[in-house]
Formats: C-alpha cells, structure tokens, sequence
C-alpha cells in the first residue's frame, strides 16, 4: 500500500499528455525537488530506523500516573472492532487521490496533483515513522493489568507517539477537500467537502483511541500534523495569478488573490 501514490504518480502523467487547460496548480523544478527529496529522505529514513522495541523492566516501570489527564481514559480502551475498521478506513483513504481524478479538472492537471500527493504523502509518513521511532512511547493497552505481557512486548509496542492512522488519513483527506475545492472555487458544495475532509480522519483518531492503540494526544497531534501538510502542498503549488474564493454556499466570501 505504501506505494499506491507512486503508481498513482504515474498514471497522473500519463493522464496530463496533451492538456492545454488553465491550470490553477504549476510546479516549480527548485521548489519540487526540494519537496521529493525530503519526502523521499523522510520517508526512507523513517522506514529504515529499528526501535528497540518494550522490555520487562519498562512495562514495570509504568504508571498510569505519570499521564496528562486527558490520556488517562484511552489505558482500558481495547476495541478489537475498531481495530479493524480503522485499518479499513486508513486503507480505503488511500484510494482518495483515484477518486479525484474523476474530477475532468483534476485530471488536466494530473502531473501536478499526482506529484503533489505523493510529496503530501511521503513527508506525512516520514515524520510520522521518525517520530515514533525517536521518542518510542508505550500504547495506552500496555498499562492495563488485563492485557497479557506477551502482546505487550510486541515490537509496536512503543510507537503510540502518534497516530499513523490518523496523521495519513488526515494527509490525503486535507489534500482531497483542497484541490477540489481549489479546483471548483464557485462550488456550493465547498462546506460538505471540507466537513466530509475534517470529520472522515476524526474517525479514525477515535476508533485509534477505542482501540487502545493511542492516547488523545497521539490522535490530536497526529490529526495536526496531517492538515498542516495536507493543506499546505497544495497550497504551495498554487498559481500566483489565480483567484481564489473561500465561501460557505455564499453566506461568507473571503477572496486571495496569489
């Protein structure tokens, strides 16, 4: 699956042979190779990188009051079904940049929205596996007395800190609900994309935390760093002479001008 925006890349170009469309999106040879390259060295960084993984003596050592209050809740969540719908759910978002392509916009300018979903998802899932690995947090489950010491010592044991799940779901649904509303900014549909965008990897976040997989703030910071990048890609590609209208179905209308 990690490589599903690659393929998606490249049907992307093929898909932008030949269009002579005005596009609301341009690349820009300096600023794009900066953005792949670090995608790509994030990335591969992350995945390259072994965590140590819990010992006897951690899983002794923790104590429930050492937590913030708001992660306290999450230590006897342990859903087994919103484990697996959460997998679904973050498996299906990854079929999000297939989607828009049935938007005959975002297929004129298929090169340059499959390039920067692939930069969205890379520097995404990057930081999110540097981070887990560098700071090697305990999953809430491991501090509850009912769950038995063998899957506790799991390796994944200790990357709670934060949410894959959700820093990726919110990635490509950030990504989403701006190009298309970036693409269509007469649409008054904008407010149903953006809450369809925001509440989708909410989800996720929660059904993470009734898992018992992550704490609140594994699934807050997770959820904020998934915007921020979702949001921000596309947002670097725009083209400077384009207007660009941000309105809910006309009662509110807040025009840039790049």
């Amino acid at each position: 699956m990690k490589y599903l925006f690659l393929i998606c890349f490249l049907i992307s170009v093929n898909c932008s042979i030949g269009q002579s469309h005005d596009h609301v999106y341009s690349l820009d040879t300096k600023k794009d190779l900066i953005l792949s390259g670090l995608g790509l060295g994030l990335h591969v960084l992350g995945y390259s990188l072994k965590t140590t993984g819990p010992t006897l003596e951690g899983l002794n050592a923790l104590d429930e009051n050492d937590l913030w209050a708001i992660d306290r809740s999450a230590i006897y969540n342990n859903s087994q079904t919103a484990r697996k719908i959460s997998d679904v759910i973050l498996y299906s978002s990854m079929t999000i940049p297939f989607v828009i392509y049935a938007d005959v916009k975002c297929r004129s300018e298929g090169l340059t929205i499959g390039l920067m979903g692939l930069e969205t998802f890379l520097i995404t899932n990057g930081i999110t596996h540097i981070t887990k690995v560098a700071v090697e947090r305990y999953r809430p489950f491991t501090y509850n007395s009912d769950i038995p010491i063998e899957e506790k010592l799991g390796t994944g044991s200790t990357l709670s800190f934060f949410s894959g799940h959700t820093s990726t779901s919110t990635a490509l649904s950030f990504f989403a609900a701006k190009v298309l509303t970036d693409l269509r900014p007469e649409s008054n549909y904008k407010w149903l994309i953006w809450t369809i965008g925001a509440t989708a990897p909410a989800a996720i976040g929660y059904l993470r935390f009734e898992a018992g997989k992550h704490f609140l703030t594994d699934v807050i910071t997770g959820y904020a760093l998934g915007a921020i990048v979702g949001y921000m890609v596309p947002a670097m590609h725009l083209n400077k002479n384009v207007n660009m209208g941000i309105g809910f179905a006309g009662t509110l209308d807040f025009r840039i001008t790049f």
